[in-house]
């Protein structure tokens, strides 16, 4: 993943992988982008859940950094949420809810 200063866009990267994350769940699980057009992207699921869900396209949304902090792309796959600043997984804290 490359590093962004404030005001820059952390996008998805093909090839990368990203967590996916949904609250409720208080989990989450690995995708990787597998390509990427001005709007959309698409992502497979990886490791133990790639069976359960099929590759699926998403919207881009695209957010603006502020307080000196990059903005990131986000969008959702298979109602999971996913943010280009999202490179890690199991550090999910259930406790926040």
């Amino acid at each position: 993943m490359t590093t962004a200063t404030a005001n820059e866009i952390i996008r998805f990267e093909v090839g990368q992988i990203y967590f996916a994350t949904l609250c409720v769940a208080h989990s989450d699980f690995p995708v990787r982008c597998t390509k990427i057009t001005e709007k959309s992207a698409w992502f497979e699921a990886v490791g133990d859940r790639s069976h359960h869900y099929k590759p699926a396209r998403t919207l881009l949304r695209t957010f603006e950094g502020s307080n000196g902090r990059p903005g990131d792309q986000a969008g959702k796959f298979h109602g999971w949420y996913l943010s280009s600043t999202k490179t890690t997984g199991g550090d999910f804290d259930p406790y926040t809810i």
